[in-house]
C-alpha cells in the first residue's frame, strides 16, 4: 500500500527521499512498527531488568554518542547520495561511511533504536525486535543490492568482498578495495 503511494508522490523533496533511502525507509517503518508493537506486547509479556536511574543514564551516554555519530553519518552518506545518484552520477561511493559497510542507514539504525529501548523500558522484551529488525535488514540488502548489481556489474560484486553489509568487522574495506581497482 506505501509503495503506490510513494512511487506516485508530488512532492519534489518527499520524491527526493525516497529515491535517496529506496527501500530503506520501509526497514524504518517496519522497525518502529515492530517497536511499537513490542511496547503494547509488554503488558501482557515481560522480561524486567532491574537498574537504577543512574545505571540508565550511564548506559543510555554510550547509546546516544552512538546516535550522535550515526546521525553524522547519516548526513555523510545523504550527501554522498545526493552528489551520486541524485546528480544521476552513478558512480560506486567507497568513500566515507560506505568505506566500513554497504548500507551504513541500516546500520546507523540496527545500533541506535533498539539498545535505548532496551536501555529504557528496562525490559530485555526489546532484544526480540532487534533481532527481527536485523533479521529484516538482511533481507532488505538482498533486495537493493539486485539493483545495485545491475547498475555497477562486477564493480559492485568487487565491492562487497571487502566490505561488509551492515556490521563494520572488516575495518576500511573500502580503501583495500579502492587499493586494488
Amino acid at each position: 500500500m506505501i509503495k503506490p503511494i510513494l512511487n506516485n508522490v508530488k512532492f519534489p523533496l518527499l520524491k527526493s527521499l525516497k529515491d535517496i533511502l529506496g527501500v530503506g525507509i520501509y526497514l524504518l517503518l517496519a522497525g518502529l512498527l515492530i517497536e511499537a508493537l513490542t511496547v503494547c506486547v509488554q503488558h501482557w509479556v515481560s522480561f524486567p531488568v532491574s537498574s537504577g536511574v543512574s545505571i540508565q543514564i550511564a548506559l543510555t551516554i554510550p547509546c546516544v554518542l552512538l546516535c550522535l555519530l550515526g546521525m553524522i553519518w547519516f548526513n555523510n552518506t545523504l550527501n554522498l547520495a545526493k552528489t551520486y545518484l541524485l546528480g544521476r552520477e552513478h558512480k560506486l561511493i567507497t568513500k566515507g561511511p560506505f568505506n566500513y559497510v554497504r548500507h551504513p542507514l541500516y546500520s546507523t539504525l540496527l545500533f541506535t533504536l533498539p539498545p535505548l529501548m532496551i536501555i529504557w523500558y528496562s525490559d530485555m522484551l526489546f532484544i526480540i525486535p532487534w533481532v527481527v529488525i536485523f533479521v529484516i535488514s538482511h533481507y532488505v540488502v538482498l533486495l537493493e543490492e539486485r539493483g545495485l548489481i545491475k547498475t555497477f556489474g562486477e564493480d559492485y560484486k568487487r565491492y562487497r568482498e571487502y566490505v561488509p553489509a551492515l556490521l563494520p568487522y572488516k575495518g576500511d574495506g573500502g580503501r583495500r578495495y579502492r587499493e586494488h581497482n
